[in-house]
């Protein structure tokens, strides 16, 4: 994932305490565009997650040169929510579910806890990981074309300037909502609040797409996530459609399945 101008998002990293690393947040939202969102957006939660865990790792010495790392899970839940932007977090090496994690808390000004995240990934050499996507990217881009893709309107999804949609406007009696992310309306310099690898859809993406998706679902533009959880299984390639199947929400709740060329790629649970 590109980084912004200047000094990294997450740094001046100290050991305080058995395994956690203290942490200063980088304010300059003119070098990281995403800071212009509200503290609890979901685009700002993946963002932090990434940049705080990336960079963690690398001050731990936990990537070597042309090492690459992916997340394959990870779950959040927003704690106060008048917090405004973050300052500095503290980030631990923690035992979950399934084996072991990360675990990342942020703080404002006033020292109230923003969010709370845990996660997973894995860390891979760059050549290695090319041989693996080469089959599914080049069925990506091999795959036909039907019809020209047709986005919802920004106002449903309650977008502002330099925000752009990336699903289809809501086919009623289907539990399917379609949804297209390319170079050019997912990553810089066109969109100014997300970035990515630019090679595939990132997890950043998915918090958004999933949002615009609830939006759909609750009939609110401003509708505000408090939590969520990812398992992500294949990578979504820039430039091919794919789908989002959801269940019937409930109880603030609901379970979206990415598809992408017939392939089940991601889970994704959000709570509002």
């Amino acid at each position: 994932m590109p980084q912004g101008l200047g000094e990294p998002y997450a740094c001046d990293f100290e050991r305080q305490g058995k395994g956690m690393l203290h942490f200063r947040c980088a304010t300059d939202s003119e070098a990281w565009g995403w800071l212009s969102l509200a503290p609890q957006h979901p685009v700002v939660i993946q963002t932090q997650q990434f940049w705080a865990s990336f960079c963690a790792l690398q001050f731990e010495g936990g990537l070597e040169e042309g090492q690459w790392s992916a997340l394959t899970w990870m779950d959040y839940a927003l704690s106060d929510p008048k917090a405004d932007h973050a300052v500095r977090g503290v980030y631990s090496r923690i035992e979950a579910e399934r084996g072991p994690a990360f675990g990342i808390t942020l703080f404002d000004t006033e020292d109230r806890e923003i969010v709370t995240m845990r996660g997973r990934g894995v860390v891979f050499r760059n050549r290695n990981f090319e041989e693996w996507r080469e089959v599914s990217k080049n069925e990506a881009i091999n795959a036909p074309r039907r019809i020209e893709f047709v986005y919802a309107a920004p106002e449903a999804l309650g977008l502002g300037e330099g925000e752009f949609a990336f699903v289809a406007p809501l086919d009623t009696g289907s539990n399917r909502i379609a949804a297209l992310v390319t170079a050019a309306n997912g990553m810089p310099p066109h969109n100014r609040v997300i970035s990515g690898s630019g090679d595939h859809v990132n997890s950043t993406h998915f918090g958004e797409i999933t949002r615009q998706a609830l939006c759909f679902l609750t009939g609110d533009p401003a509708v505000q996530v408090t939590g969520g959880e990812m398992h992500l299984n294949r990578y979504v390639e820039l430039g091919t459609p794919f789908s989002l199947r959801f269940e019937t929400p409930e109880d603030g709740y609901v379970r979206f399945t990415l598809e992408q060329l017939g392939k089940d790629c991601a889970v994704i649970d959000l709570r509002w």
